[in-house]
């Protein structure tokens, strides 16, 4: 074990500290946003998309291909605008 009498109590706080904070997971545990942002967007920006989770994804949020039946079936919810229609 290392011996620790050397150190300053500013070292010993800075090892015992966490490396990256913990992730928020609910609305209750984000700070409150300034008062010029919207509070849906900053909520939005502070919560994880996983609890736990803080910074980006482990891997590429698009590199899973979809099932054709699942296409199929948003395609059959979703109606068709006027604006969709090709003429």
């Amino acid at each position: 074990m290392t011996d620790l009498g050397d150190a300053t109590d500013a070292d010993r706080a800075e090892q015992e500290a966490l490396l990256d904070p913990p992730a928020v997971s609910s609305a209750a545990d984000a700070t409150a946003p300034a008062g010029d942002v919207p509070e849906a967007d900053a909520l939005e920006q502070q919560l994880a998309a996983r609890p736990g989770e803080s910074g980006s994804p482990l891997r590429p949020v698009g590199d899973v291909e979809a099932d054709e039946a699942d296409v199929l079936e948003q395609e059959a919810d979703v109606p068709m605008d006027d604006d969709d229609v090709l003429t």
